[in-house]
């Protein structure tokens, strides 16, 4: 009898299966402008010293007598007229906060999109890598690549590789530069490779003293930085949707997307034992200091900030000009009004609202007026950094907060986006709130909802940083490998497992956000209090049957998370190893994405209670999300964190088709991270 019911429940039950990014196999074409893109960004330091015929085939390019080669002539004459009247020379440092050297790098990037084809954008990138700044050179070709038809889906080195001086401490980088000198040295195949041991900044200080240091393993973390990185080329500032043909939701992605950052710091924060961040005043002492052991590549220091500092007198007319900024968008939030060039004035509590108020914070080349808003991102990067002005047009000394790849690593960041954050809730909470019969849908009822146990854990990781440092050319052309290791948070993989009842076959959309269950004072958390520290950590859309349904999700098909890259030598053999034999070669259709490794907060030995959301409606229009970056996806046509984003009071969120589920997660400590070498 028991034997029969239980396989009469199995038959009513349907088993769905999740929904993965897609694979293809790379042709010849693809294979040959794939290493050439790798070239292009091999020693930008040293293009005459580690390979000559590149060198003499780059400066052969004659860019103004091929005029003809490329679609848009005054773009090509505008950065001709810069070269010629001088650019940053190579060897300084760059930064796209600087007006000037933003004018030059976005006249450059110009120069390879509007390339005719990819044997010109080839060439020009091999003469501008002879003679155009380095660091003006990689941000352009990047986006070229990530923007050009000819180029999509061409991957591209980490950033950490070709750029190690913004991811790692200059200690273990001067280690690096007398690799010849060390006996750690291993054998990595046809490589000689040494490696030499890292941890993260303020390891020898005196962490009960400043606590922001217990964070330095997820703020320092290079696939986090990495990720921003490209999360800021998704939508460069500095590029608008007339030209470039963005989607419609730049400004509102831009919120979304820091608020999702915030949010996932913020449990960061709470699994060390550190309280919510504190408000402060552009008129008091700053608390958060910040003290990078990090030199620029041509041996400048970064800017440090002491605790407790006042901001200094230069910086007091951007002050005044930020106070002003802040004023007038939330007199734009208050109002419902946002004032264009003219006299013209947009209503922003409508479906365009979020985009065009995410516009003008940021202040990007959509912002409907730039001149009033200006940019309270900008602005307060100038002024947390405590940088000195300066001296002249090429002579700037960036801080980390004037750097996309090392800006998380500054507390003042959080402190910054918590103040643009709080502007987005503004905004949300003036909007009209759903109402529960926005939320509840009776004909979907989530009848189990668990998860695998959730460890996480420190593993060691080796990072190949060789390309980005002085070589000393070889012989036989085999370069010496040069690593890093370094201790980084992980998690065990682990499943989801849902069993939802549906009255009929339908499409639905399944969210699974992840938020704190008590603050850092060990106090209940009640709703709505917590749900703005929610963070997204899985959206995906299914065919459900009628009936049960039972679903598992593993942690590494969440949305936009990708597995670390491929270390470039290891990339590149079996790029070539294709090229020249008859071996495949498959790739994503996406170029990086969020750390999978970085889904969870660290936890605790004993565990760490947490809270999982999961949130089930049916989807009545999908919208195909679009991304050279990270990839196309499907998804309902919902706003951004909903159905979170907007609150309610008086309401337990106890619908059939939604769930709050108690979670713990464990840490297991294999490793120290404070430990010294």
């Amino acid at each position: 009898m028991f034997p029969r019911l239980w396989l009469l429940g199995l038959l009513a039950c349907s088993f769905v299966n999740a929904e993965y990014y897609n694979t293809k196999t790379a042709d010849k074409d693809f294979l040959l402008k794939q290493k050439k893109v790798y070239n292009l960004l091999y020693h930008v330091s040293q293009p005459a010293e580690i390979n000559y015929t590149w060198y003499e085939e780059g400066q052969k390019w004659d860019i103004e007598a091929n005029i003809n080669l490329y679609s848009n002539p005054a773009a090509v004459k505008e950065f001709l007229y810069m070269y010629k009247n001088s650019m940053l020379p190579r060897g300084e440092v760059f930064s796209l906060y600087y007006p000037y050297l933003l004018k030059e790098m976005v006249a450059l990037f110009r120069l390879f999109y509007y390339a005719n084809d990819f044997e010109t954008f080839y060439k020009t990138a091999l003469w501008a890598r002879n003679n155009i700044n380095e660091g003006e050179y990689i941000i352009a070709f990047y986006n070229a690549v990530i923007r050009r038809q000819d180029t999509k889906f061409i991957q591209l080195p980490p950033p950490y590789e070709v750029c190690p001086y913004l991811f790692f401490n200059s200690e273990v980088l001067q280690k690096s530069h007398h690799a010849s000198l060390s006996d750690l040295r291993e054998t990595s195949g046809e490589y000689k490779t040494y490696i030499f041991r890292a941890n993260y900044s303020g390891w020898y200080m005196n962490r009960e003293y400043y606590l922001e240091n217990k964070l330095n393993y997820f703020m320092e973390d290079i696939g986090l930085n990495a990720y921003y990185f490209f999360f800021r080329q998704s939508f460069p500032f500095w590029m608008s949707s007339s030209e470039f043909g963005f989607q419609d939701y730049r400004g509102a992605e831009y919120l979304y997307g820091h608020q999702q950052i915030m949010n996932r710091y913020y449990l960061e924060r709470l699994t060390n034992e550190l309280p919510n961040l504190e408000d402060f005043d552009w008129e008091k002492p700053f608390y958060a200091g910040y003290y990078p052991t990090m030199t620029y590549q041509n041996g400048l220091p970064f800017p440090q900030r002491p605790e407790w500092s006042n901001f200094p007198s230069y910086k007091y007319k951007y002050i005044t000009d930020i106070k002003d900024k802040e004023s007038r968008i939330m007199s734009a939030i208050d109002t419902g009004y946002v004032f264009g060039n003219g006299t013209t004035k947009y209503y922003i509590y409508n479906e365009d609202g979020l985009n065009i108020l995410g516009n003008i914070i940021e202040g990007n080349e959509d912002s409907f007026n730039q001149r009033f808003y200006g940019s309270i991102d900008a602005l307060g990067r100038k002024i947390l950094g405590y940088n000195l002005e300066p001296s002249s047009k090429y002579k700037i000394l960036p801080s980390a907060l004037e750097i996309f790849s090392t800006s998380l690593r500054d507390p003042a960041f959080y402190r910054l986006y918590k103040r643009i954050v709080d502007l987005y809730y503004r905004y949300k909470m003036h909007q009209t709130p759903y109402n529960k019969d926005e939320l509840i849908y009776p004909n979907l009822k989530i009848e189990s909802f668990s998860i695998d146990k959730l460890i996480t854990y420190f593993e060691q990781f080796d990072t190949t940083i060789s390309n980005g440092l002085f070589m000393d050319a070889q012989k036989d052309d085999k370069l010496p490998l040069i690593k890093i290791r370094q201790p980084r948070l992980n998690h065990k993989p682990f499943n989801f497992h849902i069993t939802i009842n549906s009255d009929k076959a339908m499409k639905a959309a399944i969210r699974i956000f992840l938020g704190p269950k008590y603050s850092s004072h060990h106090k209940l958390y009640e709703l709505p209090e917590n749900l703005k520290y929610f963070y997204e950590i899985d959206n995906w859309i299914l065919d459900l049957n009628a009936g049960l349904n039972k679903i598992t999700r593993n942690s590494q098909e969440c949305f936009f998370t990708i597995n670390d890259q491929e270390p470039s030598e290891v990339f590149y053999s079996k790029l070539e190893a294709s090229l020249y034999s008859d071996k495949t070669f498959n790739y994503y259709e996406r170029i990086f994405g969020f750390p999978e490794r970085l889904l969870l907060p660290k936890g605790k030995k004993e565990g760490m209670p947490f809270q999982l959301f999961l949130y089930v409606s049916p989807v009545s229009t999908e919208y195909q999300f679009t991304s050279r970056i990270w990839g196309d996806y499907k998804f309902d046509n919902r706003p951004f964190g909903f159905p979170l984003d907007k609150p309610l009071d008086n309401f337990n969120y106890d619908g059939p088709n939604m769930l709050f589920k108690d979670i713990l997660i464990y840490h297991k400590e294999e490793f120290d991270i404070n430990i010294t070498y």
